[in-house]
């Protein structure tokens, strides 16, 4: 009776075992995706600006303009290191919005979006690259600057 009742106890146990083993083995699944994600917190400081495309839109149209300007420039693969972008959208009465794209609070570029206008996917797309071709000229040109500085002997470099 006694080894019944211990056989019919460990037949019980195995499958909770195996139940138990397998939530571990998920819950250490969804960690691990959990630390995968983009969200994540950032290793240094300047990974929060890198890449931030902020949105400054009021109206309907600019931020649909938004939407398809972000995903237009992740699409083509546009420059990721850069002090962050914004989009500013002054809307006007007389012609709809008038959007200005930011870098580093600098103006870079400057369109109009008008409400009986049917190519906003267009014209975002159109920025986008406009945008990345800025960006690495920026880039370049920056690169060289350190070059052509005359505080800096030869030595220096």
């Amino acid at each position: 009776m006694k080894f019944i009742s211990i056989f019919l106890l460990l037949v019980a146990l195995i499958p909770l075992s195996a139940i138990g083993a397998e939530e571990i083995h998920l819950q250490k699944n969804q960690e691990a995706k959990a630390r995968d994600i983009s969200d994540a917190i950032p290793r240094r400081e300047t990974d929060l600006i890198d890449g931030l495309i902020l949105n400054r839109a009021m109206t309907r149209f600019g931020h649909r303009f938004y939407r398809e300007f972000v995903a237009a420039y992740r699409d083509i693969g546009g420059e990721t290191v850069h002090s962050g972008l914004t989009i500013e959208e002054k809307a006007t009465a007389r012609s709809g919005s008038i959007i200005t794209i930011f870098n580093n609070r600098k103006r870079i570029f400057v369109t109009v979006v008008s409400p009986a206008s049917r190519n906003i996917d267009k014209q975002a797309l159109s920025a986008a690259t406009r945008i990345d071709q800025i960006l690495k000229q920026n880039k370049k040109q920056a690169s060289w600057a350190q070059f052509l500085n005359p505080d800096l002997a030869a030595d220096e470099f």
